[in-house]
């Protein structure tokens, strides 16, 4: 059942990705019985070819009705091309204070896409690094199904 389910995610993708040219990159990862232990970091690679472009870049996650909490934090890490890098904490927000949750889906799995930074530009030209690490008060945190970035090409239209 668990291979099934990986099967239609992958095809669910492939088809986002194919109906949408503004995607100029995609990776969702799957984690590993829906759990995310703090020292199982995700790893995101990029090249970028235009540091002119701009560019929306989203957080997609999807999570299942297990996950205990209101909000899910991580760390991103940011490694640039010329070596050096930067940190960001974010905070998602996957159930209001009722108990809804914020992701669309029908039963346990909710899936979300949070915009992470608009209209961002990166400033050199080649390969982008991005290590997430979840970063709740738990050593591993159930009710997280998969995790991932998008970049889509920014246009003023």
């Amino acid at each position: 059942m668990k291979r099934i389910y990986l099967i239609i995610s992958f095809l669910t993708l492939l088809v986002f990705i194919g109906c949408n040219s503004k995607t100029y990159y995609a990776e969702i990862k799957q984690l590993p019985h829906e759990k995310w232990a703090v020292d199982k970091p995700l790893y995101y690679k990029m090249t970028i070819e235009d540091s002119m472009q701009y560019y929306n870049m989203y957080i997609q996650m999807r999570n299942t009705t297990d996950f205990e909490t209101q909000n899910f934090y991580v760390f991103m890490k940011t490694k640039y091309p010329d070596g050096h890098t930067e940190q960001d904490t974010l905070g998602f927000i996957l159930c209001d204070k009722f108990g809804n949750w914020t992701g669309r889906g029908h039963g346990r799995l909710k899936d979300n896409k949070f915009l992470f930074q608009p209209k961002v530009r990166f400033p050199f030209n080649g390969e982008y690094v991005f290590t997430v690490t979840q970063g709740m008060r738990t050593d591993e945190v159930e009710g997280i199904e998969s995790f991932g970035i998008i970049l889509e090409k920014w246009d003023n239209n």
